[in-house]
């Protein structure tokens, strides 16, 4: 009960904050519908076009969303903690949140609930836009792709920890956005069948690059089920593999995380951006 608090007043504190850009709100709002209908009109482009070997990608429409959507919610997950914390060296507070009696965890949970809040509202609006003007139908269990989103996101948010440890020790020039925010929207599918990249590159160079980007694993297992309307057992090599990256970074995360807390405190630069 104690976390939820916590949780609670960091995304109402930043639920006002948003608030006084309203303008801003109905603004991203128009701008997801305008990316919406611009890849319904090219995905008309491509009506000719052999895409039928891809199986994720007969209905280009449908893939472009759901990568999209997905890419948005995966952003944020390696993102928030370090904007976050980059946020809060730059309003000066971050040292006193750090000097509240509160754990790690919940940091690093509460830093970057709001935006989670906000990637989900945008992901819901990719998608919905698709349904309720350009007649995108979505199949298979909304659960299983869930299970695949939560999944994802925290093997992602793992690799986020660690661009916010980077974040507080040295400020800046960050290396694992540029990686990871490239890798996952050239590699993993988001915006073209990821075995055209094989093709590109050699089929061992390409699975490669594919393999070790985590986002690539939840893509296949949300579009497998979504378009594909794949079941369990037919998603389980993704969603097993999602789960081997989780249970290696998650520890090697929290602990990198918790010693750039004590050597920013120890160097007394919290407070430095």
């Amino acid at each position: 009960m104690l976390l939820l608090q916590r949780i609670r007043a960091f995304i109402i504190r930043d639920f006002q904050l948003a608030l006084s850009y309203r303008v801003e709100f109905f603004i991203k709002i128009l701008w997801i519908l305008g990316i919406v209908t611009t890849f319904f009109f090219i995905s008309r482009i491509f009506a000719g076009f052999p895409l039928a070997q891809y199986e994720q990608w007969q209905n280009p429409l449908t893939a472009w969303l759901t990568g999209m959507a997905m890419l948005n919610y995966f952003m944020s997950g390696f993102s928030a903690l370090a904007n976050a914390i980059r946020q809060e060296q730059m309003q000066g507070t971050l040292e006193s949140v750090l000097l509240t009696p509160i754990n790690v965890p919940t940091v690093i949970v509460s830093s970057s609930a709001w935006s989670y809040v906000e990637a989900t509202f945008n992901s819901f609006l990719y998608l919905f836009f698709g349904w309720l003007f350009f007649n995108v139908q979505y199949r298979g269990n909304f659960l299983l792709a869930l299970l695949f989103l939560v999944l994802t996101t925290l093997t992602l948010a793992c690799i986020g920890i660690l661009s916010a440890s980077f974040a507080m020790v040295f400020k800046r020039g960050d290396p694992f956005a540029i990686l990871l925010g490239a890798g996952t929207a050239l590699f993993s599918g988001v915006f073209f069948p990821k075995e055209m990249l094989q093709e590109s590159l050699g089929e061992t160079g390409g699975k490669a690059l594919s393999y070790i980007n985590p986002s690539t694993h939840g893509l296949d297992g949300i579009r497998a089920v979504l378009i594909q309307g794949k079941t369990l057992t037919q998603v389980e090599t993704p969603l097993f593999t999602l789960l081997t990256f989780l249970i290696v970074l998650l520890p090697f995360s929290l602990w990198i995380f918790g010693r750039a807390i004590k050597r920013a405190k120890r160097e007394g630069s919290l407070i430095q951006y």
